[in-house]
Parts: C-alpha cells; structure tokens; sequence
C-alpha cells in the first residue's frame, strides 16, 4: 500500500504544479497549502505518526473553510468537494481510531477527489483555450 500512497503523492504534486500556470495568486497559495497538508498526511501515514495525522487533517479541513476554498466552488465542482471533504472526515475518523487500512483507503480517496477536479478544471481550461 506504501507504494500506491507515494504514487498518488507525486500524482498529486505534478498536478498542481501544471495547474499552477493558470491559477490566481490566491488560489495558487490555497493549493500549494493543500498540497502541504497532503504531504504531511502521506508522511504521518508512511511512519504511522497518528498525532501528525490529526493534526494535518484538521488543518486540512481549515482550508476547506477557507473563503478562496469556498469562492471556487462551482455548481460544476461541488461534486468534487464533495468527495474531498468526505474522504477528508473519513480519514480524520480513521486518525482518531488509529486505524491505518481505513486511513490509506480515505487517503487514496482524498487524492482521487483531487485528480478528478483537477482533471476536470485542465478539460474546461483546454476546451476554453487558456
């Protein structure tokens, strides 16, 4: 499973940074957060470090409340926080009972969430010429 975690992990970070091009000055820094948080959550899942993982996890939640975070969220994109912020309680559950099948599983659903919209974002962008 540590294996498929770091692919996400790079999938992750390759993504946003050929995102980053197109984004604004605030929604760059809201990623480039979110994207440390999400590293921080591979590292505390990697060495099983459950106070980092509570901790990244609800910091994670805090940019997701954030009012950039709240800004981009499109009728288009709400299915994608959707999923994001439920595979983010879901591994928060899983930090708490310390339970590392469930919080890999919740991890691979978070970075999937990420893949979708980004992918999602990087369609509209190509069909709109940007």
């Amino acid at each position: 499973m540590t294996k498929s975690l770091r692919f996400f992990a790079v999938a992750l970070v390759l993504l946003t940074a050929s995102a980053a091009s197109a984004q604004t000055a605030r929604t760059g820094r809201l990623m480039r957060e979110k994207l440390q948080h999400s590293q921080r959550i591979l590292q505390a899942l990697t060495t099983s470090d459950w106070a980092l993982l509570q901790r990244e996890t609800q910091a994670l939640t805090s940019v997701t409340k954030n009012p950039t975070w709240v800004e981009l969220i499109t009728p288009e994109l709400r299915p994608y926080t959707g999923a994001f912020q439920k595979a983010l309680a879901d591994l928060t559950s899983a930090a708490d009972r310390r339970d590392y099948d469930s919080a890999g599983a919740s991890y691979t659903a978070l970075t999937s969430s990420c893949f979708g919209c980004h992918k999602h974002v990087m369609n509209l962008r190509i069909a709109q010429g940007n």
